[in-house]
């Protein structure tokens, strides 16, 4: 935990850098619908927030690189007697090529390596969860605002989340404060 703390700190001090002054950052934060599969069962979608911070560094005319680190809630519900909710939470950083179109307006895809922090349910324990996963993400962010805007997002994540959880997908909005 003490390395990932110096990590953020060392990030928002390059953020904060003179060096630096090219690159768009902000915050996020926001909803996600989650849903996903269950072997041998069937599940329901589930609401999970996500927040945290993003930066995007120019690589070549409209071309950027658009990363940061995300704090992301994964929930779904298997349905049974009783119906179970499970929840992962995950720390995420997208790596992602964002293409510009304007100032205000983008589009990227990328993938997101996520690693689990914690995990929860309501009967019984989530047991093998996979870490890191590795989501793509597919997305739009425009400004509506001189430092406010939306993030909108799909992410898949094929394969095996936890034993017998897999496939989890979501579609997101998150509201953009940006430091331009």
């Amino acid at each position: 935990m003490k390395k990932w703390a110096l990590s953020l700190v060392a990030a928002l001090g390059m953020m904060s850098s003179a060096a630096m002054a090219d690159i768009d950052y902000g915050l996020e934060v926001g909803i996600r619908q989650q849903s996903g599969d269950f072997e041998g069962g069937s599940t329901k979608s589930q609401m999970g927030l996500q927040f945290g911070a993003t930066a995007h560094f120019p690589i070549s005319g409209p071309l950027h690189l658009r990363t940061g680190m995300l704090y992301t809630q994964r929930p779904l519900t298997v349905e049974g007697t009783p119906d179970n909710k499970v929840t992962m939470n995950y720390l995420d950083i997208p790596v992602a090529l964002m293409y510009k179109f304007e100032e205000y307006a983008g589009v990227f895809a990328g993938v997101s390596l996520a690693m689990n922090l914690d995990k929860t349910a309501d009967v019984g324990t989530v047991t093998d969860v996979k870490s890191p996963l590795l989501p793509i993400l597919i997305g739009a962010s425009f400004k509506f605002a001189p430092n406010l805007g939306v993030a909108l997002y799909y992410e898949s994540a094929s394969g095996e989340a936890a034993k017998n959880l897999k496939d989890y997908r979501a579609v997101g909005a998150n509201l953009l404060i940006t430091f331009d």
